[in-house]
């Protein structure tokens, strides 16, 4: 049964090592993606749920005077 467990934590550390999850596993940093557009993609999507909002809050309402059928 222990001859198992070693072999199970072998090919996990393995595997970790592989995916860079290991402590001794290959360390890579993601690059950011246009830091300089950041604030704008944070605004738009502030913006959008705004409007997301907006839309389903006045969903309800009849300003215009149309009929729902």
């Amino acid at each position: 049964m222990l001859n198992h467990y070693y072999r199970l934590v072998y090919w996990k550390r393995r595997i970790g090592r592989a995916l860079g999850s290991g402590r001794r596993g290959p360390r890579r940093r993601r690059p950011r993606f246009a830091p300089h557009l950041q604030p704008f993609l944070v605004f738009g999507a502030l913006v959008a749920i705004a409007v997301v909002a907006s839309a389903l809050a006045g969903a309800g309402y009849d300003d215009f005077g149309w009929s729902s059928p």
